[in-house]
Parts: C-alpha cells; sequence; structure tokens
C-alpha cells in the first residue's frame, strides 16, 4: 500500500511540474508582443543609423521601447495574477534587458561601440541565451530553435564579412523577435481556447 501512495504522490508531482511548465509556456506566449514590440525596435534603430546617421539612434530608440513595454506591461500585469513559472521566466528577460540596456547605452555614449559586427554579436549572444534559458525551462522547443538562430547569427558576425554579419542580424531579428512572438502569441490563444473549452 505505501508504494502505490509513493507512486501516486510521484504522478501528482510529475503532473504539476508538467502543468506548471505549460503554464510558463502559455504566460510566455502572452508577452508574445514584447517579441514583436523589441524587434520592430530594432528594426527602426538599425534604420535610423543607417539613414539618418544619428549617434543616438539606437539609446534613444531603446529607452522608447523600454517605457513603451513598462506602460503596456503594467496594464497587462492588473488583469492577470502571476505565476511562480512566470515570475522567474520574466526575471530572465528583465535581467537581460537590464543588462544589455547599461551595456550598450555605455559603448555607445563613451564612443567604444564602433564596430558594428561586434555589435551584432554580443546582441545575438546575449539574446541566444536568453531564450535558451526559457526554452529550456519551458521545456519550448520552438524557443529553443531561436537561441540557435542567435547563436549562429553571432558566430557568423565573429567570422564572416560585415554584410553577412547584417544580413545575419536583421533576420535572427525576423526569425527569433518578430516571427517568434506572433507564434508564441497565436500559442497561446490557442492554449487560452482550450483551457476555457474545457472548463
Amino acid at each position: 500500500m505505501p508504494d502505490q501512495v509513493t507512486e501516486q504522490e510521484l504522478k501528482d508531482r510529475l503532473s504539476l511540474i508538467e502543468t506548471m511548465i505549460a503554464e510558463g509556456r502559455r504566460t510566455t506566449g502572452s508577452w508574445g508582443w514584447t517579441f514583436v514590440l523589441w524587434g520592430v525596435a530594432y528594426y527602426v534603430a538599425i534604420a535610423w543609423t543607417i539613414w539618418g546617421h544619428y549617434p543616438l539612434a539606437w539609446p534613444i530608440t531603446m529607452v522608447a521601447a523600454s517605457v513603451l513595454t513598462a506602460v503596456l506591461a503594467t496594464r497587462r500585469r492588473r488583469s492577470q495574477p502571476r505565476t511562480t513559472m512566470g515570475r522567474a521566466i520574466g526575471s530572465i528577460w528583465v535581467a537581460m534587458g537590464i543588462t544589455m540596456f547599461i551595456l550598450f547605452f555605455s559603448l555607445g555614449l563613451s564612443g567604444r561601440l564602433v564596430d558594428q559586427q561586434a555589435f551584432v554579436a554580443l546582441v545575438a549572444a546575449m539574446l541566444g541565451t536568453s531564450n535558451a534559458t526559457s526554452s529550456l525551462i519551458l521545456k519550448w522547443k520552438a524557443q529553443f530553435a531561436c537561441a540557435i538562430v542567435w547563436w549562429a547569427a553571432a558566430v557568423i558576425s565573429c567570422f564572416g564579412t560585415f554584410m553577412q554579419s547584417s544580413i545575419a542580424g536583421v533576420a535572427a531579428i525576423f526569425l527569433c523577435q518578430i516571427a517568434f512572438g506572433i507564434y508564441a502569441t497565436i500559442y497561446e490563444s490557442s492554449k487560452r481556447g482550450q483551457v476555457v473549452h474545457h472548463a
């Protein structure tokens, strides 16, 4: 009899873990709009830098995107309960965002951010790490694929030409920010529909 209780407890714990992972994926999916927002912000900063030749394009665009994200996230948090998994995943992205902001803002203002290939490699490596961490926690293959794309862009930027680095960076932004953000939003919507349907 004790073996059956232990086995049932293990099944219950496993079920709880699977439920938490599914909830974490759904929560991440509900934040898919942030991936799209930041992908668009990166494109705006790139275009402004190239065609506007404005040295503060990146800091201004990143501050604007940060403020917009904070405003929209604050509104969103009021309407949704926070889960442990959601807080854990959110913490990864907040820490990465703060790190990128401090590093690149400082490098930009100091004039040391002159090597575009090194910039792409740093951004891609950091985003690859955050996507990989989230995907490993959530067991989400689609997000791990984003990590691989970001890491590939980092490697291409280190060993490729300026043009190859630019193409890899722009492609990674599209695939891992905009396309993944849209996919995550659709994924969350479909899961929300299933939850409502089963209730």
